[in-house]
């Protein structure tokens, strides 16, 4: 296990469970979690309206808890002095239990709760904030009826908008959006973030996500006994490894990668240039001498180890330098660039058979393995592999139809089932472990959209993988990764974005995670 606190991510159905399991086993009142759920969302509200002179606001609730949540939000901001309207979809009567308790605290506040249709659509246009407190996780289809020409009028409208729990017209658990759902500022989702949020198109309905500890005890969470896990930003360089002062570079990772083909020196440079910048004692880059040649001066502090090949075969000479480095290596990554020549092919064999430590398998070495993944089952060590998701269909067989949204529950079948770990690079990226845990990072840019971001990844993981665990150095190299790409892009415009953009900016990432912790 992990030394850091994780967020689960829950699908509805488990979100219900750790709230009904707080409710009826520990005994917390639905009014108490409603009240926290209505602050929590309040805060964000008034930080977005700060400055504004006028400050309107309008709540818009459903009839069930979604709304009971906006009427507390509402109550919240008033209390500021915030000029606020509740609106209301759906008749008075149909309101229960604690979503009725508030809304009759709303009326005994001499406040008005107006009706949909009856109110004025030029209204929305004239508010400040718009808050989405229309339909919760629960809700299933397509928006209808006066819910859908809400929606319109809220996408419609310049005001800003806060989502509670999520937007109207998001499906919390696929992901999957209505042509009419809510494209919120800030959504405010509540205990734990919810796949919909965190992958396409859901995410871009989402706006700026943050979860809201509304006082479900750790408990609530364990009874549902969740396996997936989103990274926390600001917790992540409790991971980062940490320096003796008598250490000395063969102490600090041994590293062993095999990449590079004619055309493709780029590939194997960016790789072994990462791994360096995360901190790797000492990288060996193992090639074609074509591409030690181009390669000679950069990086400087790699060393490039010539793989000859003659006559259809590796020379014995080359092939005894392989082995040795094998066993000379803390960790081998292999595949960027590689190409899928005899020589790739003959290379991953040898690697597969032969060396039984943490490896990475990326890019062509996994299309080499398209249609005997099977053979990743009977290695002795622990397999990263990282592919983007064309790689994926190939390297599984399944078909794109198959790879849904959200591609939680295939990757950890996939992992489980061959017994390796999976990173799915992807907006979001995720890393299924063999064990059937699985982390989401939400980190990253579409400017990453570019080549040889994969080769910077790869040698960021392999880098690490000599410092720490494999599991642990696949965590934090996919999240650093990203990072570094997030703060690359506050000097950078992101169409101009490179891999090695990248790496130089992975030491400023490193400073800023040690600096949050």
């Amino acid at each position: 296990m992990l030394s850091i606190e994780l967020n689960p991510v829950l699908r509805a159905a488990e979100m219900a469970a750790v709230d009904g399991f707080a409710i009826n086993n520990i005994g917390i009142p639905g009014a108490v979690l409603m009240e926290q759920a209505g602050k929590s969302v309040a805060e964000i509200c008034l930080s977005l309206l700060k400055g504004n002179a006028s400050k309107k606001a309008i709540v818009l609730c459903g009839s069930g808890n979604n709304g009971g949540d906006g009427f507390v939000v509402a109550r919240h901001l008033l209390h500021k002095k915030i000029d606020v309207k509740v609106v209301l979809l759906g008749a008075l009567e149909k309101l229960q239990g604690d979503a009725k308790l508030n809304a009759d605290v709303w009326q005994k506040l001499d406040q008005k709760i107006l009706f949909f249709e009856n109110f004025p659509e030029s209204e929305y246009g004239n508010a400040d904030l718009l808050v989405d407190a229309m339909l919760g996780t629960g809700s299933r289809g397509g928006l209808r009826g006066a819910y859908a020409k809400a929606a319109m009028l809220v996408n419609q409208s310049p005001a800003n908008v806060v989502a509670v729990d999520l937007p109207t017209g998001v499906d919390a658990d696929s992901g999957e959006v209505d042509e009419n759902a809510i494209k919120a500022d800030v959504t405010v989702t509540f205990g734990a973030a919810k796949p919909g949020l965190l992958f396409s198109p859901g995410r871009e309905c989402a706006g700026n996500l943050h979860v809201a500890d509304i006082g479900f005890p750790p408990k609530a969470f364990a009874s549902v006994h969740p396996k997936t896990w989103l990274l926390p930003a600001g917790k992540m360089g409790a991971l980062l490894p940490d320096r003796h002062p008598a250490d000395f570079k063969n102490k600090c990772g041994q590293i062993f990668i095999v990449a590079g083909s004619e055309g493709m020196a780029g590939a194997a440079s960016l790789a072994s240039s990462a791994a360096v910048r995360v901190g790797a004692g000492l990288v060996v880059l193992a090639t074609a001498p074509t591409i030690v040649a181009q390669l000679a001066a950069h990086p400087v502090e790699v060393v490039k180890e010539p793989l000859h090949w003659q006559e259809h075969a590796m020379t014995g000479e080359s092939r005894k330098r392989l082995h040795t480095r094998l066993q000379w290596a803390h960790a081998v990554a292999i595949g960027p660039g590689l190409g899928q020549s005899a020589e790739a092919k003959f290379w991953l064999e040898e690697i597969l058979h032969n060396y039984h430590g943490p490896l990475i398998i990326d890019a062509d070495g996994l299309n080499l393995l398209q249609g005997r993944v099977d053979i990743l089952k009977k290695r002795q060590g622990e397999t990263v592999v990282t592919p983007h998701p064309g790689e994926f269909l190939r390297l599984s067989g399944l078909q794109k139809d198959d790879l849904k949204p959200v591609p939680i529950e295939i990757a950890r079948e996939f992992a489980t089932h061959n017994n390796v770990h999976l990173l799915l690079k992807g907006a979001p990226s995720l890393l299924a472990f063999a064990d059937g845990r699985v982390y989401i990072n939400s980190a990253g840019n579409p400017g990453m959209a570019t080549a040889g971001m994969g080769d910077v990844l790869t040698g960021a993981i392999i880098g690490l993988a000599g410092q720490m665990p494999l599991p642990q150095a696949a965590l934090l190299g996919m999240f650093i990764h990203s990072r570094a790409a997030d703060i690359a892009i506050k000097s950078i415009d992101p169409l101009s974005l490179t891999a090695g953009d990248v790496i130089s900016h992975l030491s400023q990432t490193f400073m800023e995670l040690r600096n949050l912790l």
